[in-house]
């Protein structure tokens, strides 16, 4: 539910991407096909017929958002309704272009137009296909808490129409809730049932706090549980307006990232990891082959972190510690050199040598890379913990979570183990509540200087 008009907005752009692509593929499908069967008309300039797209994209944009045709509710359900909604919002498109040719009296490349329909059919249909996949597969991961009196309704609405795993608590305990958030992974918290008014400020206020959304369902135009409005003695975030099924809800969420600056992150992230993994590849090897000879098997260190709202995977570095060097550490923690829930050492005793040129090198990271390309991290982004460290953070710190780990952060160009937790973690939260594709371009440049300084490096 939460997110998911941003997601829809993304699935959408997809879909008008794979039409734009569609218009030049059927041009050269058209050409082939022209010169193989002489009864077809010659192929002309692309640019003849790309003036199509004004009448075609715009018709299609309308059908597909009273058909929903790239809602999250028909790409997670039958894949005969998703089908039939992808075909009868091409329809309208064609059913478009016909009739403005038509009034226009101008000359109509049939072969080429229908051409252009099949190629795109087919692309949208494929492309339908990959985004259910990844909804099912994505979505379904996340999960609903839901707390209070939420009936069955409710909880069918957001497990079977928006992909999400459902949590049940009956308690309405601030306290209770703070537990259970860093307990695990939340992505979003629903409020049923009624409740003080006072009582429910805390909570929103609460989960704003962890960088988590508050949804409360809306009957009849009031809210069961508090005002449709937010109080103004209060700094809760204002609420939005969004439906699943046929049920409105009203959204408390601190800062919801526009979307499309968010795919364009996410594709560049995977572009720049998979091309810098290219060129890297041989230092990646001549690294692993020292590693394997100075610090000895396994030459990755695996280890499992705290992600996007703190969800679990699984980190990779280059080996600079001994074997078990994870099971010496309650040992050390007397000698933690950073306040805090973390532990850092300036001269920890389990790092090798070799390690040691690897870490103030910073090379020891360059196996996340591949975190990035899973679509585990992004290339910026906060610095994932150690999940019993993450599972610490408390209050406003765990809404850090609220964006994807990274390789860089605000705080690695800022001096890294040099800067104290406290300073740490306002860095975090001035780069989630602040976030823009020109911050990351900015850190990423600041990354190349503070790198070949190894300032605060460890």
């Amino acid at each position: 539910m939460t997110r998911s008009r941003s997601l829809e907005q993304a699935i959408l752009l997809e879909d008008l991407l794979v039409i734009i692509a569609s218009l030049f593929l059927a041009h050269l499908a058209h050409g082939y096909l022209a010169s193989a069967l002489p009864g077809l008309k010659p192929p002309v300039a692309t640019g003849e017929y790309a003036h199509l797209l004004l009448v075609f994209l715009p018709t299609w944009v309308f059908a597909s958002q009273h058909l929903g045709a790239h809602h999250l509710r028909t790409l997670t359900g039958p894949r005969l309704v998703l089908v039939r909604r992808v075909i009868m919002t091409q329809a309208w498109g064609l059913g478009a272009i016909a009739v403005i040719l038509l009034a226009a009296q101008t000359a109509l490349n049939r072969s080429l137009i229908a051409t252009f329909m099949l190629v795109s059919t087919v692309l949208l249909l494929l492309g339908k296909a990959v985004q259910r996949g990844w909804v099912v597969r994505h979505r379904g991961a996340s999960r609903a808490l839901l707390i209070g009196a939420v009936d069955d309704g409710v909880a069918h609405e957001i497990e079977r129409l928006d992909g999400r795993r459902v949590e049940r608590s009956a308690t309405l305990d601030p306290v209770a809730l703070g537990a259970r958030l860093r307990e695990g992974p939340v992505d979003e918290v629903v409020v049923g049932g009624q409740m003080p008014a006072e009582e429910f400020r805390r909570l929103v206020a609460q989960c704003a706090e962890a960088g988590l959304p508050t949804l409360v369902r809306i009957d009849h135009g009031l809210t069961t549980t508090a005002p449709t409005t937010t109080p103004p003695q209060t700094d809760l975030p204002p609420p939005v307006v969004e439906i699943v099924g046929a049920t409105p809800y009203l959204v408390y969420q601190p800062r919801e990232h526009h979307a499309p600056a968010l795919f364009v992150k996410a594709l560049i992230d995977r572009v720049l990891a998979a091309a810098l993994l290219v060129v890297l590849a041989p230092l990646m090897l001549v690294v692993a082959l020292l590693v394997w000879i100075f610090v000895g098997r396994p030459v990755f260190f695996v280890q499992r972190r705290g992600g996007l709202f703190g969800r679990p995977f699984s980190m990779l570095k280059f080996r600079s510690m001994r074997l078990g060097a994870e099971d010496e550490q309650r040992e050390l923690l007397h000698r933690n050199e950073m306040d805090g829930p973390v532990f850092k050492m300036a001269h920890d005793p389990r790092v090798t040598r070799f390690g040691r040129i690897l870490r103030r090198t910073s090379i020891d990271e360059l196996p996340q890379l591949l975190n990035v390309v899973a679509g585990q991290m992004s290339l910026v982004g906060p610095r994932p913990l150690p999940l019993d460290q993450t599972r610490a953070l408390h209050g406003g710190h765990r809404r850090r979570l609220a964006m994807r780990p990274g390789l860089t952060c605000l705080w690695q160009v800022s001096g890294r183990n040099e800067v104290g937790f406290a300073e740490w973690m306002t860095l975090d939260l001035r780069y989630v509540d602040s976030w823009s594709l020109t911050l990351d371009l900015a850190i990423l440049l600041r990354t190349i200087p503070a790198v070949l300084s190894a300032r605060g490096a460890r």
